[in-house]
């Protein structure tokens, strides 16, 4: 296949897992468009640089000085869909916790899953390190269960919110800001409302942001990136403020989940400093009309619906071919409340159809790990192999063909024309 008649491109695979890299070919004398991460351009953020942000809080006061006096403290963290490193913020937490006088067996640690599937042992120590996992009490959230009412938003939701976490008078996250198609970017108090809410919570919030979306004409694709989605994010920034969330730390990964930027401190304030850096770090140039799009999925890897969502944008109005490519082991994310649980039901917002594009000719499945559903299986194709999905493409597309690569379809947004 290494001929001169090929170009090659490198895409990051299997995060929590192999965190391996896959080669593509595409022909030469195709017009090709690889959209790359400005992120991967930073150089990672090191111990020393990493230690300065946390010690320097925005708008709130260090980890340890607001521990002073303080009796128990909760530790939010986002689960395995998303790539942040917690273990290598998580044990400078609980130094300056430890420090400042709160006992270990007064620290938990809470699952942020909103209305995802519970995880296991091995899914907390992959996200927070063995040495935590055998220390501390690490709980799932369960949004049907042991949530507790603190109050309505401005926009009529009633907020109800895990009782490990109202019990913590301190209360201190640990995630991640990415394009996110409901908000502009994920983070901030995300971890909070909706992460450890009631399904009934998550369901009002979920459902406000899909009718604000058709309210202004804008799609999913079109939202990720715009941080001036200013309803949504409004009531968010309500409800940090309701529960009292003290702390949060937010990183800004590269396409191989290591932080090129850090923001820490005030939930609110905090996060507005990394939305800023994020909208430079995930930009890409929107590349129209393409005959074959190559949508990869890495960061979101069991979130990969995103991947072919944006890789659509980029497709022939009338129709071209996809390839999302959506190497992860552990298979798609459960969400209770978008996904089906038979064939002729499922959660509150599922349905049937779903958005799924209408440009799609083919909707090739490029994946070692079969079993990947991505919304309706309309038209798809699975292919284990680069090679096999080249045998679909070549015999319809000649020399000219218009191609884009996304190099992780999941944690980059478009730029605005």
């Amino acid at each position: 296949m290494k001929t001169k008649t090929f170009k090659y491109f490198k895409l990051p695979q299997e995060a929590w897992f192999e965190e391996q890299e896959m080669e593509i070919a595409l022909p030469a004398d195709w017009e090709i468009f690889f959209a790359d991460i400005p992120a991967d351009s930073l150089p990672v953020l090191s111990d020393e640089e990493i230690e300065k942000r946390l010690s320097q809080p925005i708008g709130t006061k260090t980890l340890s000085e607001l521990a002073g006096n303080r009796q128990r403290a909760v530790i939010i963290f986002d689960d395995l869909s998303r790539p942040t490193n917690a273990a290598q913020i998580a044990p400078r937490v609980i130094r300056e916790l430890l420090k400042a006088g709160i006992r270990e067996e007064n620290i938990s640690f809470v699952a942020a899953l909103g209305a995802h599937g519970a995880g296991n042992r091995l899914d907390f120590e992959k996200k927070l390190g063995r040495e935590i996992v055998e220390t501390y009490p690490v709980f799932n959230h369960n949004p049907y269960e042991n949530c507790a009412y603190v109050g309505t938003t401005t926009l009529g939701t009633p907020v109800y919110i895990n009782k490990e976490v109202l019990a913590s008078d301190l209360k201190i996250g640990i995630g991640s800001i990415l394009p996110h198609s409901f908000n502009g970017f994920g983070g901030g108090g995300k971890i909070i409302f909706p992460g450890v809410a009631s399904i009934e919570t998550i369901y009002q919030n979920h459902k406000k942001a899909i009718d604000d979306l058709y309210e202004r004409n804008v799609g999913f694709v079109g939202n990720m990136g715009d941080p001036e989605n200013s309803k949504i994010q409004a009531e968010i920034e309500e409800v940090v403020r309701m529960v009292n969330f003290d702390f949060k730390i937010d990183v800004l990964p590269n396409s191989r989940r290591q932080a090129v930027e850090l923001v820490a401190g005030d939930p609110v304030l905090a996060h507005k400093k990394g939305v800023a850096a994020a909208r430079k770090l995930y930009v890409t140039d929107f590349y129209r009309d393409a005959d074959v799009v190559v949508s990869n999925a890495y960061a979101k890897g069991s979130e990969a619906l995103i991947a072919l969502s944006l890789g659509a944008h980029s497709l022939k109005k009338d129709g071209g071919d996809l390839v999302t490519i959506v190497n992860s082991p552990a298979g798609q994310v459960v969400h209770y409340l978008f996904d089906p649980f038979g064939e002729d039901f499922g959660g509150m917002l599922w349905s049937r159809e779903g958005l799924f594009p209408q440009n799609i000719k083919r909707n090739i499945l490029l994946s070692r790990y079969p079993g990947q559903r991505l919304g309706p299986q309309k038209n798809q194709l699975h292919c284990r192999e680069w090679e096999e999905v080249l045998r679909l493409l070549l015999p319809e597309h000649g020399p000219g063909t218009r191609a884009v690569i996304y190099k992780d379809a999941t944690m980059q947004f478009l730029r605005k024309s």
